[in-house]
């Protein structure tokens, strides 16, 4: 019980030093780990710079067992997700994934550490990225993630906070090229997607993922959460820069849906018709249809 005061004390003495982009996630976190719960284990790490004594990594990951999960636990947990949802609109990158969906959320500059999710059998996660705003540079980034499994009565979670540059800083050195989409000039950075400050994500990317995939052969379970995400993002803005993007990606998604059954595919079709329905763009209407189309094969 003294560890866990001391983990919970620590985290409340590091949020005090972040900005309050995500202080709903902040507070649902320490919410849930102020409860009762069996400790699995807790890994924490800082990183300063020696002369100046700025931070330039950290991480917080607390691995526990809510063995006979309450009423209150589980809206905790509940409440997590809520909060992410919440804090989204300050947030430059938000995803989820379950299970076999690897990915790794970095710390430092990510040359050595990292924070994996999608490990945990049976489980679902989801994270968000926030610029450090006491950061003129817009160099370095939070991101908090949530991983948790429901099994035999008792739910299995992983709570994380990272520290690190963005993907950009982390992969710097590669060529800039621009492209025009809608009359709109956007940079183009390797795989990643610059829009500037007109983009409703602060001047950093959706597309420049903080996470690093490693399995390429998707469960159905990961497939239809990529699509969930594509889908919700398009929604958002269909009409939008970044709507042609989204509507490519799950055109990418639909050529390759081996994983998926024929119910799941025709629940998917469904919700591609839907989405055909909400733009006028012509181009992005063809990508709905060509994706149903490849969906049926």
């Amino acid at each position: 019980m003294k560890s866990k005061k001391n983990m919970v004390a620590m985290l409340l003495m590091l949020s005090a030093t972040a900005t309050n982009a995500q202080q709903h996630i902040q507070k649902a976190f320490e919410a849930l780990l102020n409860e009762k719960y069996v400790e699995i284990k807790t890994q924490h790490s800082l990183e300063r710079d020696p002369e100046t004594g700025r931070k330039e990594g950290e991480m917080d990951v607390y691995d526990f067992e809510l063995p006979a999960p309450t009423v209150k636990q589980r809206q905790l947990v509940k409440d997590i997700e809520k909060a992410f949802e919440k804090d989204k609109e300050e947030a430059y990158s938000l995803s989820s994934g379950s299970y076999g969906n690897n990915v790794s959320l970095a710390v430092g500059n990510g040359k050595s550490v990292s924070v994996g999710l999608g490990r945990i059998k049976g489980s679902r996660y989801i994270y968000a990225c926030f610029l450090d705003k006491d950061d003129p540079e817009k160099k370095y980034r939070y991101a908090y993630a949530m991983e948790w499994a429901e099994k035999d009565k008792k739910t299995t979670v992983r709570l994380a906070k990272t520290y690190a540059t963005t993907q950009k800083y982390r992969h710097g050195g590669k060529s800039i090229r621009k492209v025009i989409v809608n009359g709109k000039e956007i940079d183009v950075d390797g795989s990643s997607f610059s829009f500037g400050s007109g983009f409703p994500f602060d001047n950093s990317s959706v597309f420049d993922s903080d996470s690093i995939f490693f399995n390429h052969e998707r469960s159905s379970e990961s497939w239809l959460s990529e699509f969930n995400t594509y889908k919700n993002l398009f929604l958002k803005n269909p009409d939008g820069t970044a709507a042609s993007h989204y509507a490519t990606s799950i055109y990418k998604l639909c050529k390759n849906a081996k994983s998926l059954e024929k119910d799941e595919k025709r629940m998917v079709a469904r919700e591609i018709a839907k989405l055909k329905t909400s733009t006028n763009d012509e181009f992005i209407q063809q990508l709905f249809l060509m994706s149903i189309k490849r969906l049926g094969e």
